[in-house]
């Protein structure tokens, strides 16, 4: 028998008061590596993380630090990709590597049981990897497909173009690929950046679920086992970006039926004051499903499946952007209705009903952002990354509890302007 509700109206929000963070525990490996460790959650499951301080902003060469992190599960020098791989699938565990712009993750989830087997795998395959030729050589090929593949959709081409129009062609974060540098890189190029940014004192160790009380223990038999050479850490050298002085650009490609658009520009990093404010600003005008853009430009006029906007933090600057794919004969109009978006969210304050389901979707997007173990150090890598600590997410919680229509008015009116973003379009 099915049971209505004879509730007539919504219950309150309860807006949160606090969250149980996770705070990890410190200690340290035999040879200096940190290992911060959060024991959390009731399956017999744990999470290991190696963080590398490298990522395609400290290669020399496009593709290597990329290269270089996906092969490292291609052999080592005791074993083949094939026997790696169904060994990472015999003990049921799941490999994690993740190159991103400033940093590399290596790292697994595995039953506890099998955390020692899990970690010697992972160590092997992270000090003696063994890049062999034929390896390399099927990668890129598979990865020159697929870019090649993705050159022609005018939703990756304007991702691509736009960090170029935002950061320069120098820059490490807005130098683009191109299909000439799958034939440039050698493994000799794979080595060296291993041997420059692979080592004990690049790094660091997340250690999330339900692990032993003996882990520092159990992670330390384990490397002993290894012979890993620590070399001096060197300057990271920093890159101005150069932003075009030309805001409008149009990328034809006339056989499109759709249009992508890139909007945006370098805004504040997550340690400014104003983050918080700008982020909760984002969030209503592009953030999530109930946004004003989404409303407009979806629901209003129809002119697209969906669009976006976010903040992008990296580790040396940080932009916003608003993305959209539209057919190619309103994009005209779409391009129109976004720059009125953004002309109403500094001149038009957001109503109570407004205010609220903005409130309750960031609440509740919080929390969900810290439920389990898993969860919680991700966070936490976030904020030790960035040289921030805990008190960071306090306060976005005083300013998600506290923050008023005409905060955001104010801030959109200090950091969202048309005449200062750059705007793209392809198709």
């Amino acid at each position: 028998m099915m049971i209505i509700s004879a509730r007539k109206y919504a219950p309150a929000l309860k807006m949160i008061d606090e969250v149980n963070f996770l705070k990890p525990q410190k200690s340290y490996l035999h040879n200096g590596i940190p290992v911060y460790m959060q024991k959390g959650g009731s399956q017999e499951i744990i999470k290991i993380e190696f963080v590398f301080k490298s990522g395609s902003y400290h290669q020399e060469k496009p593709l290597q630090a990329w290269a270089t992190a996906n092969l490292l599960k291609n052999g080592t020098k005791f074993k083949t990709s094939e026997e790696i791989n169904q060994l990472w699938d015999f003990y049921g565990a799941s490999l994690q590597v993740d190159a991103q712009k400033d940093i590399t993750s290596v790292g697994f989830v595995a039953l506890s049981k099998h955390l020692v087997t899990a970690m010697n795998l992972l160590l092997e395959m992270i000090i003696m990897p063994e890049f062999h030729e034929d390896e390399l050589v099927t990668f890129l090929k598979n990865r020159k497909q697929k870019f090649l593949v993705n050159n022609r959709k005018v939703q990756y081409l304007a991702r691509m173009h736009f960090a170029e129009l935002l950061y320069g062609t120098n820059h490490p974060y807005g130098k683009r690929l191109q299909e000439s540098d799958f034939e440039k890189l050698t493994r000799e190029d794979l080595v060296t950046f291993h041997h420059n940014n692979y080592f004990p004192a690049n790094c660091i160790c997340l250690v999330a679920g339900n692990y032993p009380e003996t882990i520092i223990k159990t992670l330390d038999k384990s490397l002993k086992k290894f012979a890993w050479e620590n070399i001096k850490l060197n300057q990271v050298p920093e890159h101005k970006s150069e932003i075009t002085p030309k805001p409008k650009h149009l990328l034809p490609r006339p056989n499109t039926l759709q249009s992508a658009i890139r909007i945006g520009k370098p805004v504040i990093n997550r340690d400014h004051p104003d983050y918080h404010l700008l982020s909760v600003t984002n969030t209503l005008l592009g953030g999530y499903f109930g946004s004003r853009l989404m409303k407009n430009i979806r629901q209003d006029k129809g002119y697209t499946y969906g669009i976006n906007s976010a903040l992008i933090n990296l580790l040396r600057g940080a932009y916003f952007f608003i993305a959209s794919q539209v057919g190619r004969d309103v994009k005209n109009q779409a391009v129109e209705e976004i720059y009125n978006e953004i002309e109403a969210i500094r001149k038009q304050p957001a109503g109570d009903a407004e205010i609220n389901m903005l409130r309750n979707y960031l609440a509740g997007s919080f929390l969900r952002s810290f439920d389990g173990p898993f969860m919680q150090s991700e966070r936490f890598k976030e904020i030790l990354l960035f040289g921030q600590d805990y008190s960071w997410f306090q306060q976005y919680l005083v300013t998600l509890k506290s923050f008023q229509p005409e905060d955001i008015q104010r801030t959109a009116e200090k950091y969202l302007h048309e005449n200062d973003m750059v705007e793209l379009i392809v198709g």
